[in-house]
């Protein structure tokens, strides 16, 4: 077995890199996030945010996104979203930009989408979406039980949201969670490469601190260094992207210079990208729409 590669060997692919004609570049159609992030096939992406800043919102936005533009489908888990039926209604109401349910969270009457509307859509999620029930398989839900089922269809992306709902079997790993952690994270890298997808991974914040004052002398939370993930370094060493979903306090102002944060702001901070063409470190400042869920410039 020879495990050298000569240059003469790899012309091929060295030439297809140089001429490189990405038709599949893949945005959302928000400029200012677009020109931060571009995630590629084949590429891992993982996510990480505090409670409540709206990770998992995120998410389902790009996924809703990356469907209407290129027809993509999506193998999702989302355990923190409430039940399948309830997640596949977020994704709905997502989609039309108009609420699928008849009451609002008081349980009064609410101006929604026609029946017609509704069908039409349900039908699109049921196009465009699989869901992975972790309760219909005995024994304990893996990383790899995701992922096998996962490669049992044709999709474009997978979701595992959150990742602390993962078991973890330490014993091929020492006992050693950072162990195990590496290696399955180099896991995920192969499952991208092998079935050309984007593997989504949701992450949470290891520690919160309110550890910063605003020009009001307000104490709030700083967005978190890639080294403050939950499981820490693993993540950094082994991750090709790296995306923060940040929401500021409101009406406050965080930085010299900067305008007062408003309300539905949302902070994209790109904290590592790989490979070359992916995007670049910084931040892109987005703002949800409440009334359709949905974020723009």
């Amino acid at each position: 077995m020879m495990y050298t590669k000569e240059i003469n060997e790899l012309k091929p692919a060295i030439y297809e890199l140089r001429n490189e004609v990405r038709d599949q570049v893949c945005v959302t159609g928000v400029e200012e996030l677009d020109s931060l992030f571009i995630p590629r096939k084949g590429y891992p992406l993982f996510i990480a945010g505090a409670p409540h800043h709206g990770k998992s919102l995120f998410v389902k936005w790009l996924l809703i996104e990356w469907s209407e533009r290129y027809k993509w489908k999506h193998f999702i888990y989302m355990g923190e979203e409430g039940g399948i039926a309830e997640l596949a209604l977020d994704l709905v109401e997502m989609h039309v930009g108009v609420a699928a349910r008849k009451r609002d969270w008081r349980g009064d009457e609410q101006e929604h989408m026609s029946d017609a509307e509704f069908e039409v859509a349900l039908d699109w999620v049921q196009k465009h979406f699989g869901f992975f029930d972790p309760e219909a398989f005995e024994g304990e839900f893996t990383p790899d039980l995701f992922y096998d089922v996962a490669s049992q269809g044709t999709y474009d992306t997978t979701v595992l949201d959150p990742w602390n709902d993962v078991g973890r079997d330490l014993r091929s790993s020492g006992g050693r969670e950072d162990v195990w952690l590496t290696n399955e994270l180099k896991k995920i890298r192969q499952h991208s490469q092998k079935n050309d997808r984007i593997d989504v991974v949701i992450n949470h914040i290891a520690k919160l601190n309110a550890d910063a004052v605003t020009s009001s002398g307000k104490r709030y939370q700083k967005p978190a260094l890639p080294q403050e993930w939950a499981g820490g370094q693993a993540w950094y060493r082994r991750a090709f992207t790296m995306l923060l979903v940040y929401r500021p306090p409101v009406n406050e102002i965080l930085r010299e210079g900067d305008p007062p944060t408003k309300d539905g702001e949302t902070w994209i901070v790109n904290q590592k990208t790989k490979p070359r063409g992916s995007g670049q470190l910084g931040r892109a400042k987005l703002f949800l729409n409440r009334s359709t869920n949905r974020f723009e410039s």
